[in-house]
């Protein structure tokens, strides 16, 4: 029994293999050849080795065919009333009774077999060229009504066509017994005919002649001495009417038979264009002619960028609503071209000459300081010039954009400062200049008398170790700036307008007030000068509050200060506090914020003794430095690395005096919680002016990842630049470990 179920069961599922295997292989979907098309028509096929690639077509009787194949090891067949004949290369067959034409094509691999097909050829066009005036059936040609339509700028400026070889974008033909064909395609004036062969089995010579009341050969035409490459088209080329007519196109060709596709376009006038206000780059085209107004002004310039073709051009400018005289210019393929408005200029007019055409135009502002002006190359002269002109810096600022526009001799560029304040007010202005070609510039800062207009004082700058800087103290009023080339004969040794690269470069500014002034008076009325006399008893009695309160803080500072001056290792005594966990880091830094002031007032010798033993110390005729490192502890910033400067002037006037912390190695040192307040910036401070006999202790915090700084103070000692640095480097990390 049991044996008789398997055997029942093992027969069933041989007979569900056999239903199902059938099943299966028709549930696959068999891999076909993938034809490829392009710009709308079929130009070739990726076969499938040992399948059959068929495509038919209905012909009339008396039709033409023609076929171009390209391929290694393929095998094409064209059937024609029941003719079977192979194709290497070109075939051309006349059907001899309505019928059924087709095509296969066989590869043992898989490959690309490229292939042009005309499938119908039913052409009667005139053998003899007609006379002007002489009535001739006209072939309407394919009418390009917007351009960007008709072409991709991607791929070239001939027309594309989107259709096989049909007869509303190709001319079809073919040529017997070298008897020559004429074709009219009727044209207006202005309008432009544009052919190209996209298939030919043969050679083949085009001629074009423009009819009306008289006939004119026209200069160039199309030839070709053996058939084209498979779907490889010729350039396309162009003719113009100048007046209303026809186009009489004559093909003629030695070869016994010749089949071609020919692509004709009609282009229509478009010579002008409504003004143009440039906000983006965009891309202009056209044939034979075509005039373009683009808006401008002092500093826009604009940039013509040939795509493609060579072309002529002549520019004008709209210079106080007058045209000036048009400059010819060449514009090369691949090369840019700048154009730069005169002084007063409101427009371009750009006139285009050439066959075909297509550039991108694009504009850029060369102004200073996004003024919308170029700054000028000079301060004005007096005081009654309206400086309206001159771009204004604004101190304090940072990344200020400026540029010498070399292409049109800008060697400098000049910018007024206006300093507000109270009469003999003092402002110290610092001025940067950042550029990638720093070597070529010069800085230049004027103290201006307000009333005389003469230079009181003045600073002139190179770069120097890669910067390029300087500052001035200046009273209220006008004053300037300039950055100018250094080089100016080799800057403009080309004429104005040439293509020559910009010097950019940036501005950054910096401002502290070093005097407040004399605030201006104004008589004052009879009812305050009444309340006025209360006031100033009431606010005179107030004002002796804050002078006691000075008297008292004097008074402490001068007992801190002794009581100091008995003391020594002060900066000991506070690490010893912080390790005992006695004081807070935050009360001891206050301590030591009050004791520089204190310590002032004793001798050098014995405040650099309260403080301890030095870490680093330099002394010359004139100056004595002293540096110590506090304990990290003593910070107001997480990770920064305080440390104390003691300065003593023994001999001379400083002026201009600023601290400058250099890293040897590694990242460069940023300054920052300097007590006293004093102005500080990057890896600088300013203690400006400093008398001799002045002692001055200050406290800084450095941010950074160095390992030591090199301090040096630099500035002017009786009128002369001088600076001193410390031989002996500061080594921070010890610190850190510490």
């Amino acid at each position: 029994m049991d044996a008789t179920l398997r055997a029942i069961i093992l027969a069933l599922v041989l007979v569900l293999m056999t239903v199902a295997s059938p099943l299966a292989t028709s549930a696959q979907t068999p891999e076909t050849s993938q034809e490829t098309v392009r710009d709308g028509r079929i130009i070739g096929v990726l076969t499938i080795p040992d399948q059959t690639y068929e495509r038919t077509w209905q012909m009339k009787q008396g039709e033409w065919t023609s076929l171009s194949v390209d391929c290694d090891q393929c095998s094409v067949m064209l059937e024609l009333d029941g003719v079977s004949t192979g194709v290497t290369s070109t075939l051309n067959e006349q059907a001899d009774e309505d019928q059924t034409a087709q095509m296969t094509i066989t590869s043992p691999i898989q490959e690309f077999v490229s292939y042009s097909l005309v499938e119908t050829i039913d052409e009667a066009n005139p053998t003899v060229r007609p006379s002007p005036g002489e009535a001739i059936v006209s072939s309407q040609a394919w009418m390009c009504q917007i351009e960007s339509d008709c072409f991709d700028a991607t791929r070239g400026l001939d027309s594309i066509p989107s259709s096989e070889f049909d007869s509303e974008q190709f001319l079809t033909g073919i040529l017997q017994q070298n008897q020559a064909e004429f074709i009219a395609v009727p044209a207006t004036k202005g309008q432009t005919l544009e052919l190209k062969f996209s298939h030919l089995t043969g050679d083949v010579e085009l001629q074009v002649f423009f009819q009306n009341e008289t006939e004119t050969l026209m200069s160039q035409g199309l030839s070709h001495n053996v058939p084209l490459p498979t779907n490889s088209p010729t350039d396309s080329e162009y003719w113009t009417a100048e007046e209303d007519g026809r186009f009489i196109i004559k093909i003629s060709s030695q070869s016994p038979e010749t089949a071609y596709a020919l692509m004709r376009t009609v282009h229509l006038n478009e010579q002008t264009s409504p003004m143009i206000e440039l906000g983006s780059s965009l891309v202009l085209h056209g044939h034979h002619s075509k005039a373009v107004v683009v808006e401008t002004n002092d500093t826009f310039a604009l940039t013509i960028e040939p795509l493609y073709r060579n072309f002529t051009g002549q520019i004008e400018q709209l210079v106080s609503g007058s045209w000036l005289t048009a400059t010819q210019m060449e514009f090369t393929h691949s090369e840019a071209s700048h154009l730069y408005p005169y002084p007063n200029a409101s427009a371009f007019k750009i006139s285009i000459d050439g066959e075909r055409f297509a550039f991108e135009l694009s504009g850029k502002s060369f102004a200073d300081l996004d003024s919308g002006q170029d700054a000028p190359t000079v301060r004005p002269s007096s005081n009654n010039v309206s400086n309206s002109s001159w771009p204004q810096l604004y101190p304090p600022g940072d990344g200020i954009e400026g540029e010498l526009t070399l292409a049109i001799h800008d060697t400098a560029d000049v910018f007024k400062i206006e300093v507000t304040g109270y009469e003999s007010s003092i402002h110290l202005i610092q001025v940067k200049v950042h550029s990638e070609q720093l070597e070529h510039l010069q800085l230049e800062l004027w103290d201006i008398d307000q009333t005389t207009w003469e230079v009181v004082d003045e600073r002139v700058v190179q770069p120097v170790n890669g910067k390029l800087q300087t500052a001035l103290e200046l009273q209220p009023g006008t004053h300037f700036a300039r950055i100018s080339h250094v080089d100016v004969a080799n800057a403009t040794n080309h004429s104005w307008g040439s293509n020559v690269d910009r010097l950019p470069y940036v501005l950054s500014t910096a401002y502290t007030m070093i005097d407040e002034g004399d605030e201006p008076y104004f008589p004052p009325d009879d009812s305050t000068v009444k309340w006025g006399e209360v006031a100033r008893w009431v606010m005179g009695l107030l004002f002796l509050v804050p002078c006691l309160y000075f008297a008292l803080m004097f008074s402490a500072n001068r007992k801190l200060a002794q009581e100091l001056s008995i003391k020594t290792a002060q900066l000991q005594w506070f690490k010893s506090q912080m390790d005992a966990g006695q004081e807070a880091p935050a009360k001891l830094r206050k301590s030591l914020d009050r004791s520089l002031q204190a310590i002032t007032q004793l001798d050098w010798s014995t405040a650099c003794d309260t403080w301890g033993p030095t870490d680093v110390e330099h002394r010359t005729d004139g100056l004595a430095m002293a540096v110590w490192r506090l304990d990290p502890r003593l910070a107001k910033q997480e990770g920064a690395l305080p440390i104390m400067v003691g300065i003593h002037i023994t001999q001379g006037n400083w002026e201009l005096a600023a601290l400058r912390f250099d890293a040897p190695e590694g990242e460069g040192w940023t300054v920052g919680q300097v007590e006293p307040k004093f102005l500080h910036r990057g890896e600088e401070i300013f203690v400006d002016t400093m008398r001799e006999g002045n002692l001055t202790f200050l406290t800084l915090e450095l941010q950074g990842s160095a390992s030591a700084v090199d301090i040096e103070m630099n500035g002017r000692c009786n009128g002369e630049a001088m600076a001193a640095r410390i031989p002996r480097t500061l080594q921070m990390m010890s610190q850190e470990e510490e």
